[in-house]
């Protein structure tokens, strides 16, 4: 979970060439001279440097940040996103109902991060297009969701997904800065989070995710945080799927905002009561004979696959985004001493 590999140089390129031309069009047609100045400077000999818009689309996300800064400061005298929150505010108040502070917040921002976001549109050149958004998806190649490993988010095509009805499904790109205060982001490959619905659209909301606040996956070094899933009991006798050593600020942030201890709730009477019922039948010499059994029935298994056989999900940490549930069951199982006899 929270940690993506990073993309090969063959795949950056592809992204840059699907968005490119559309992108300098974009601004190219824009009526904001300072931002065509800032983003597509024109050179002495008349072609367009689009080196910048390159690094918008490819850099990073640290590099990303800086450069947005960057360019931010040149668009707005006194640019701070440490304002956002406040701008947000200022932003949800009605017009008449704005004090003097809130007023100079929503003037000095409003205005440039609409321009940016009418140029940098996420849903016209991404969400809208199925052709690029199926492209897209499947450079990422994401099984389950980044944020939660709870819901498949494969891309699934017929025919080579040629056109639109043959693009079937793909995961929604969660904007791990929002496009809306960071419209230069929009279209950032390092921006876009393979997720399910649920985290996108539901849990995240407007929460304003930052580097020391939260974990971005694409510089998440860890295959898995720290925090393991684990169960208690309930007043009705029953067990309930618990989180423990959530320890870390950014994991803690992650799990409050993507609500993974209530939507973690409702897999207890499903595949924690499982695994715990099939503890409680089996104990682990039974459970050592038989694998040992399956092992020499299938010598050609490994014992990732014999695992995959029994629990249907994966035993290796930097494998568990390739199926549901994968660090739910692996954090269950190791509690009760299972995963000892896959060693």
């Amino acid at each position: 979970m929270w940690h993506l590999k990073h993309p090969s140089i063959d795949d950056l390129n592809k992204y840059n060439n699907l968005l490119l031309p559309s992108l300098m069009a974009s601004i190219d047609g824009s009526n904001n001279q300072p931002i065509k100045n800032t983003l597509l400077p024109t050179m002495q000999d008349g072609s367009k440097d689009d080196s910048i818009l390159k690094r918008l689309l490819n850099a990073t996300p640290k590099e990303l940040y800086m450069l947005t800064n960057q360019l931010m400061n040149i668009l707005v005298a006194g640019y701070n996103d440490a304002e956002f929150e406040s701008y947000l505010e200022a932003k949800n108040t009605r017009t008449i109902n704005r004090n003097p502070q809130q007023v100079s917040l929503y003037n000095k921002y409003d205005s440039i991060l609409t321009d940016l976001s009418d140029i940098f549109d996420y849903k016209q050149k991404i969400s809208s297009n199925k052709s690029r958004a199926y492209t897209i998806s499947g450079i990422k190649g994401r099984n389950s969701c980044t944020y939660c490993n709870r819901q498949y988010t494969q891309t699934i095509v017929r025919n080579g997904g040629a056109n639109n009805d043959n693009r079937i499904a793909r995961p929604q790109f969660d904007h791990w800065f929002s496009k809306e205060l960071f419209p230069l982001m929009s279209l950032s490959f390092f921006n876009l989070i393979p997720s399910c619905s649920i985290c996108n659209s539901s849990a995240k909301g407007n929460a304003i995710f930052r580097f020391n606040t939260h974990v971005h996956p694409y510089i998440q070094t860890k295959t898995n945080p720290d925090f393991n899933f684990s169960y208690k009991a309930k007043t009705n006798g029953k067990w309930e799927v618990d989180i423990e050593n959530a320890t870390d600020l950014r994991e803690n942030n992650m799990i409050d905002d993507f609500h993974l201890r209530e939507v973690y709730k409702y897999h207890s009477d499903l595949e924690l009561k499982d695994i715990l019922d099939f503890s409680y039948a089996n104990n682990e010499t039974y459970l050592n004979t038989l694998l040992n059994q399956i092992m020499m029935k299938f010598p050609q298994k490994s014992k990732e696959d014999i695992y995959r056989m029994f629990f249907g999900t994966e035993l290796k940490e930097d494998k568990f985004l390739d199926r549901p549930i994968s660090k739910l069951k692996f954090d269950i199982l190791k509690k009760l001493g299972i995963t000892d006899i896959f060693d």
